[in-house]
């Protein structure tokens, strides 16, 4: 029979059952779980990746019968977080954006914005999930896509093929771009953009006030390789009044909206391929 192993959830423990164990991770940010062969693999895992447990109990010891509670107390992280300008200093409308060195407040409600209802935290901020995927990297037949996850069977979880260059970092642009203009037009004002990428995260926050200084150059001069998905993406965060924050999360380590968001940008890598005539051009 399966173990299902939650470290990081609203409740610490091993599970019987995918659905019991779907109910402790589903809309919890960072949340950490595997399924296992044995209890002790089950255990192991937890031991090694509880990091001081979940939402705020005891661990559950192995129980077929365990039923959530319909409210649970959920502990809020501390965060030391840093704010860089999109914009250079000194100009009009500079917008911020905020970057998490610790896991954000836990995902607590779904709330309504326009048309759908999103994951949001107690902070107010609706969360979403962002990947990019490309297949033959750095070749003559990469396939690269995007994906955006909001929550399970939403509307607007999205799978596309990227446009202009297939590569990796080109998908993970693309996909934090369009989940912010998604969010936009729907009314969200509070958004936390979820990735498993560090350059996303780093050229955001610290190096592109630089690149735009030395008219999008890297300190050694060359050309920064992505400034048309950086400029689309600084629009779309320059549009409107909407507070962003960037949060690292951990690839393929159990997180659902990862796991979720990984899926979907391979789906967009396939749809890229198919879009490619016999003679490698794209349709």
């Amino acid at each position: 029979m399966p173990f299902y192993a939650v470290a990081k959830g609203r409740q610490v423990g091993i599970f019987a059952t995918w659905p019991e164990c779907q109910s402790q991770v589903n809309g919890f940010t960072a949340a950490r779980f595997k399924k296992f062969n044995t209890q002790a693999e089950a255990q192991n895992f937890i031991d090694q990746n509880s990091g001081g447990g979940g939402g705020g109990g005891e661990a559950v010891p192995f129980a077929t019968n365990y039923k959530p509670p319909t409210k649970w107390a959920m502990k809020r992280s501390a965060s030391t977080s840093a704010t860089t300008e999109t914009n250079p200093p000194g100009t009009k409308q500079s917008k911020k954006t905020i970057l998490l060195d610790a896991p954000p407040t836990p995902v607590s409600k779904m709330v309504k914005y326009g048309e759908y209802s999103f994951l949001q935290d107690d902070d107010g901020f609706v969360h979403a999930y962002t990947d990019g995927s490309c297949e033959g990297n750095g070749t003559a037949k990469a396939a690269a896509g995007l994906g955006v996850y909001f929550a399970e069977g939403h509307a607007l979880n999205t799978s596309k093929p990227v446009s202009g260059r297939a590569t990796n970092n080109c998908g993970e642009i693309q996909a934090a771009s369009h989940a912010i203009r998604l969010a936009r037009q729907q009314g969200v004002r509070r958004l936390v953009i979820n990735t498993d990428s560090q350059f996303l995260i780093n050229a955001i926050t610290k190096w592109l006030p630089g690149w735009k200084r030395r008219n999008w150059t890297l300190a050694n001069g060359t050309p920064v390789k992505n400034k048309t998905d950086f400029v689309e993406l600084e629009g779309e965060m320059g549009a409107g009044d909407m507070v962003i924050k960037w949060n690292h999360v951990d690839a393929h380590c159990g997180i659902l909206g990862n796991e979720r968001a990984d899926q979907l940008a391979r789906k967009g890598s396939e749809m890229f391929r198919q879009q490619r005539l016999p003679n490698g051009v794209r349709r």
